[in-house]
């Protein structure tokens, strides 16, 4: 592997730039294509070439008609466009409801989906005030962190939720974190019964996390919506009541949006 510079100062890997340009091959206008046609478009050697097109082809970005022998672009990267529609659908859809939350409580509102078993912000509105929440867009956790990660887990099937917590351990944050699995599974099924989570301090010491899960038309949870609030701000069990409240109707209202019909 080699890696060069460019005066951009970014780090190239010979082998990714490769693997990217016989991607770049395929078009509306240029759907199939042989291997030599392949050579021929990137300038690769023949065995360079068909070495990384076994590769793509292995993890399903490239496939072959064992007939034609002809190579079409995979479902993978159709997997991948995909969810990224689906994150600019999700981000439109919920754009409205997340400035009306950070509007009325004052709240830093929070939008996440589950991507690759992780939890990724896809959205934020800053809340007021001087504590600033350290969740920016795009950023990954584990998927067992905080109000968001929760709730999209608790829709998740018992095996999947065990194979996550195999790969990535419940791990304190704070004093408060739920780090026992038991516990924590008690808490996944008390947010399905529930229809939301509220949670003090168990991500940020000092932060009141209220969040609801968001359907899509397959009736599916493809999305959790929440709040962070510094905890003095909800001194009294009402004032948690009406922002639960606040958070399910927009929730709801966001599902709507995507199709969901609630029946």
């Amino acid at each position: 592997m080699k890696l060069k510079m460019n005066k951009g100062n970014i780090y190239k890997v010979q082998s990714l730039e490769r693997a990217l340009d016989i991607l770049d091959c395929f078009n509306f206008q240029d759907r199939e294509m042989r291997l030599t046609e392949v050579v021929q478009l990137t300038g690769l050697n023949k065995t360079t070439a068909k070495r990384l097109i076994s590769n793509l082809t292995a993890r399903g970005y490239l496939k072959q008609d064992p007939r034609s022998k002809r190579y079409q672009l995979g479902l993978r990267l159709f997997e991948l466009g995909g969810i990224v529609f689906s994150s600019f659908s999700l981000r439109k859809a919920a754009a409205h409801r997340m400035n009306l939350l950070q509007r009325t409580t004052g709240a830093t509102v929070l939008l996440g989906v589950m991507m690759e078993d992780q939890l990724v912000y896809v959205d934020k509105r800053e809340g007021h005030g001087m504590i600033r929440i350290s969740s920016d867009i795009g950023w990954r956790r584990a998927l067992h962190y905080g109000m968001l990660g929760m709730v999209l887990m608790a829709y998740l099937t018992p095996e999947k939720v065990r194979d996550i917590l195999k790969r990535y351990p419940l791990e304190a944050h704070t004093p408060y974190s739920i780090t026992d699995k038991n516990a924590f599974s008690l808490r996944l099924e008390k947010i399905r019964k529930d229809g939301y989570l509220s949670e003090r301090g168990e991500a940020v010491e000092g932060i009141i996390g209220i969040a609801a899960p968001i359907r899509d038309y397959s009736r599916q949870v493809v999305a959790a919506l929440g709040v962070a609030l510094p905890i003095p701000q909800l001194s009294e069990k009402e004032d948690v009541q009406r922002i639960v409240d606040i958070i399910k109707i927009s929730a709801d209202a966001v599902s709507s949006d995507l199709g969901y019909l609630k029946i």
